[in-house]
């Protein structure tokens, strides 16, 4: 059976999109892990190197994330445009499990790994770092480097720096709000065309969104994602496709490495990672049944680096592969505990919610977003 469209894979949870949110979350715990190591600090991953200077493990895996995010986030608005509800969605989607990780991480790091110890949660500091990182900033261009960290928690390190990937994330929600509303042809066309636009605004222009959307390669992989959405009902992507972009990458290889310090371009790594991430993302994987109704990865991109940073202080010195392993399994039990305590539960009550009030839109199916994002 060959590869089904982008529309029909997405139409019931039987996909692959979850599997390679996972693997993608996991990637960014690698790249994390090595330099911070305690035994020999700076330490780089192994893949990083092969993708210098262009990208690294890390933006490559944050990199799919917003390819992946730009698709889903484009169909939610698609499936039921109301502002409101889109806005619900998003809210519920990011910040429940997002608030309890602030929570229980800030107290805790402040409690065990911080100068003061526990009396220091008496004092205002770490109630406004959870609270302005839960409504993440509102979304301001700046946000001040104190805001970002806590005096004497950890030694003065930022507490949670993945956390950046969703302020911009939220920005993209925003605009694909703005684009939705000014519809004028039919949503899909409308939204192809938008799509088109920006992309080609912000690689020729990106003065023209540089005062909002700071990130011009997330954003152009986000708004690829929306295009991509736009033509699902006849795309296809399997592993031929992959094969073709490896094939492309290979016949520019040699002009490449002459030219260029690697072998490799910016695009042709992204190409091959975002038609792998579709075919898996489209395919049927039985063996993934469970993954399939359970979204763990924004529990591991939230919690991986408080964790590594407590492991890191508690356990020193900590070389690059016990930090990594140890932080997968205490970051992997929390994304767990997280989905199905806090993420899915949230998700179920807003759904329930737009059901009785909306009860047309019962067989709306809520999309993981990535974050990530």
């Amino acid at each position: 059976m060959g590869p089904r469209t982008l529309d029909q894979s997405t139409a019931s949870h039987d996909n692959g999109f979850n599997l390679v949110r996972l693997v993608c979350a996991t990637l960014v715990v690698v790249f994390h892990a090595f330099p911070m190591n305690s035994a020999r600090p700076g330490a780089s991953d192994p893949v990083s190197p092969l993708l210098a200077p262009h990208t690294d493990l890390g933006a490559l895996a944050v990199g799919v994330f917003f390819l992946i995010s730009g698709i889903f986030i484009s169909q939610s608005w698609e499936r039921d445009p109301h502002l409101g509800r889109y806005v619900l969605r998003r809210v519920t989607r990011i910040v429940p499990g997002l608030f309890v990780c602030l929570l229980v991480m800030t107290v805790l790091a402040v409690g065990l790994f911080s100068d003061t110890g526990w009396r220091g949660l008496l004092s205002p500091a770490p109630w406004r770092y959870i609270f302005g990182n839960t409504v993440l900033h509102w979304l301001r261009y700046i946000i001040p480097p104190e805001e970002l960290k806590l005096p004497g928690v950890f030694g003065g390190e930022t507490l949670n720096g993945p956390l950046w990937t969703l302020y911009w994330e939220g920005r993209m929600y925003v605009v694909v709000a703005l684009v939705g509303l000014s519809a004028a042809l039919p949503l899909r066309t409308w939204m192809r065309g938008a799509a088109l636009f920006l992309l080609a605004a912000a690689n020729l222009f990106p003065e023209v969104l540089s005062g909002y959307l700071w990130e011009v390669r997330l954003w152009s992989l986000f708004l690829t994602g929306m295009l991509i959405h736009t033509l699902g009902r006849d795309l296809r992507i399997g592993w031929r496709h992959v094969a073709c972009a490896l094939a492309l990458v290979a016949l520019d290889w040699t002009r490449s490495k002459a030219l260029t310090p690697s072998p490799l371009t910016w695009f042709g790594i992204f190409l091959v990672a975002g038609t792998l991430a579709l075919a898996v993302g489209t395919a049927r994987l039985p063996f993934a049944r469970h993954l399939q109704r359970h979204d763990y990865s924004y529990g591991i991109y939230i919690y991986h680096w408080p964790v590594l940073l407590a492991l890191r202080t508690a356990f020193a010195p900590l070389g690059h592969w016990r930090l990594l392993a140890l932080g997968l399994v205490v970051t992997g039990v929390l994304a767990v505990l997280s989905w199905h305590f806090v993420e899915a539960p949230a998700l179920r009550a807003i759904r329930r919610r737009l059901r009785r009030a909306h009860p047309s839109d019962a067989d709306q199916r809520q999309p993981a977003g990535i974050h990530p994002g």
